[in-house]
């Protein structure tokens, strides 16, 4: 059987590049190695943003709708911002890729379950090799995750990325969600709700033991009393932050999603990057399918990565003075962060406007003191 394009992996890059493609008349096959659905380590936020990506009927996938947060330090003390419409939406994410998956199928996508992929023999028609046979395809894309069995084959390797870890438990934060800095030092934790529980997790780019942290702080916690710590699960993020740590594929293999480092390196999403590369990826694929990878790294470049390098200016800052930058989210910066999470402000305009006030929040006298104390008690 030959295909125009297999894609393998069945998160939202994977299910949303089979469904534009297949909008497009493509004859695509989609590999997913387990029984949808399946069980899918993520706090599962997606900003507003998102929205017009996404098929018809994603509102059924929502557990909740998310008006705005409260921004912590170290769980102690908190800005709080709620907007009349909501910003993020909150969704189980085994439901809402079989949700995304079962879209494409509509499209015409063929579905295949429990299958592993193997390897690909390169050539203008790819051998692509599963477990349960062998097709034949002018395109390939991995949409396979962090641990890319589709990149490893073309040489690639992850070099920067966050080490996550979550767990849920009883609480109920309804329509908002908390973001706490200072808990890790290159990183931050969050508790977003889900349905009537919440999820409690961190990220960090550091070396800390993230269950350890982790345990501390919901012990500690000055707002949220939390259930026992009881099956904490880690995963990895990639993210970039130049642009040369794209990884886009060779040839008419192509990458998208984590497997091709698409991710926001302040916050750690990468839903809404996935489907938007994904739809700019099935949009090179058959716009000019001899010249698809350079056409999928240009329309990239154009929509996508200006945004995450400077989003990774922002947390090389953030994350460095992490007082200061809790000092200055207050207010304006808040508003202008909810407004990115709807698509109506960038990371570049948050940099370019906001470096200023964020230096003079640095050296500030309190701000300044508060870093050097901070400093020296981490050395203890």
């Amino acid at each position: 059987m030959k295909y125009d394009v297999v894609v393998v992996g069945g998160g939202p890059a994977g299910a949303s590049t089979a469904r534009y493609l297949s909008q497009k008349g493509a004859k695509v096959l989609l590999i997913e190695r387990r029984k949808l659905p399946r069980f899918k380590l993520c706090a599962g936020c997606l900003s507003a943003r998102i929205t017009p990506l996404l098929p018809k009927g994603w509102e059924s996938e929502v557990l909740n709708k998310v008006r705005g947060g409260l921004l912590g330090f170290r769980g102690e003390v908190f800005h709080e911002k709620l907007e009349p419409e909501s910003v993020a939406y909150i969704v189980d994410r085994s439901s809402f890729d079989r949700f995304l998956v079962n879209s494409a199928v509509e499209e015409g996508t063929v579905l295949w379950e429990e299958t592993e992929f193997l390897s690909f023999e390169p050539g203008g028609t790819l051998r692509v090799k599963t477990d349960k046979g062998t097709v034949e395809a002018n395109f390939l894309v991995g949409a396979d995750g962090f641990y890319t069995r589709v990149g490893r084959q073309l040489g690639y390797r992850k070099e920067k990325y966050f080490r996550s870890v979550e767990f849920w438990t009883e609480g109920d934060l309804r329509d908002r969600v908390v973001i706490d800095i200072g808990v890790v030092k290159r990183g931050y934790a969050w508790i977003f709700p889900k349905g009537d529980m919440v999820s409690v997790g961190l990220a960090t780019t550091g070396k800390e033991n993230t269950l350890s942290v982790l345990k501390d702080y919901t012990a500690k916690h000055k707002l949220i009393k939390f259930g026992e710590v009881k099956k904490a699960k880690g995963w990895m993020i990639p993210f970039i932050t130049s642009e040369g740590e794209l990884q886009l594929g060779k040839e008419n293999v192509l990458l998208v999603g984590d497997a091709a480092n698409l991710v926001d390196p302040l916050l750690g999403e990468g839903i809404y990057y996935g489907v938007l590369g994904g739809r700019l990826l099935a949009e090179a694929i058959t716009e000019d399918p001899s010249n698809a990878l350079t056409l999928y790294g240009e329309k990239l470049r154009k929509e996508i990565l200006p945004d995450l390098i400077y989003a990774g200016k922002i947390a090389q800052l953030a994350y460095s003075f992490q007082w200061a930058a809790f000092r200055m989210a207050g207010g304006f910066t808040m508003d202008r962060f909810l407004k990115l999470l709807r698509g109506e402000e960038s990371y570049i305009r948050l940099y370019r406007e906001g470096l200023y006030d964020f230096v003079k929040s640095l050296l500030s006298f309190e701000n300044f003191s508060h870093i050097i104390i901070d400093k020296i008690l981490r050395r203890r």
